[in-house]
């Protein structure tokens, strides 16, 4: 999969009050065709440039034996939309695969919605921050519940290890599976080169750290200043925001979680508003 740069929206444009809204989206590309697609709906020119690509895993052995135990899990943890949509593509519509009994988490809206699209409707979401310290809130995710009974986790191939642990030490059986394989774009970036420095980026939206770690790199270090630091950086949680503002971009928004937070800051801060 490459990471292409281009206009997001499949649709003509529409007037809107994001109509001065160029927006850059650095999600790998399904959940940006998404995000685009709604931003465009709103008048906004959605900027598609996946700065993590997203492939399967190299050996995909323990994830095929995972789905075909997924009967003996208490719980099912999908870390991200990618971790859905990995997981689950290749089964198509696969309700039956997952037992009435298997509690199935998301860490937040965007990954519950992944889910909701490859089928699977019953989801368990924090009620308060979308991350590992939402989902550990849980009651179902307590050691009252989980003690002894196995639990599995499909995750990209690194990531924070404080929900595996926190599992552990609440007496579960934990199975993390690498349901994909995450790298930084190794095409060179012509094309969004040429548009920042045509001036025809006003805003990025950024829905991970890597994206933005990944983008920086990106850009030649002489011209991060001029080209990137000073735009307006929609970040869905606040770790992402502090990556943001170390990377040295100096307007940070930090929003709500998946499309409907961005959406929300963006209306927020439009001139129409």
């Amino acid at each position: 999969m490459h990471a292409d740069f281009h206009l997001g929206a499949a649709t003509e444009k529409a007037a809107g009050p994001l109509a001065d809204v160029n927006i850059l989206i650095t999600r790998p590309v399904m959940p940006a065709s998404r995000t685009a697609t709604r931003l465009a709906s709103l008048g906004a020119t959605p900027l598609i440039f996946p700065t993590t690509i997203i492939e399967p895993p190299a050996d995909v052995a323990p994830l095929d034996t995972a789905l075909a135990n997924i009967g003996d899990y208490y719980a099912a943890i999908f870390v991200s939309p990618s971790a859905a949509e990995m997981t689950l593509a290749p089964f198509g519509s696969i309700p039956k695969k997952l037992p009435a009994t298997l509690h199935v988490f998301a860490p937040g809206p965007g990954t519950a919605e992944e889910l909701n699209i490859r089928g699977v409707a019953s989801v368990e979401m924090p009620e308060t921050s979308f991350d590992s310290e939402g989902l550990l809130a849980l009651p179902t995710l307590q050691a009252s519940a989980i003690q002894g009974k196995r639990i599995v986790i499909f995750r990209g191939n690194d990531g924070r290890e404080l929900l595996r642990e926190a599992l552990l030490k609440r007496g579960a059986i934990v199975d993390p599976i690498t349901a994909y394989h995450r790298r930084a774009p190794n095409t060179p970036p012509t094309g969004l080169l040429e548009l920042l420095r045509a001036e025809k980026v006003n805003a990025l939206s950024a829905m991970s750290s890597d994206a933005i770690t990944n983008l920086v790199a990106l850009i030649p270090a002489n011209q991060r200043a001029t080209l990137l630091f000073a735009l307006p950086v929609y970040a869905s949680h606040q770790r992402i925001a502090a990556t943001a503002r170390d990377a040295g971009f100096r307007n940070v928004i930090e929003t709500e979680a998946g499309d409907a937070g961005l959406i929300t800051a963006l209306l927020e801060r439009s001139p129409a508003h």
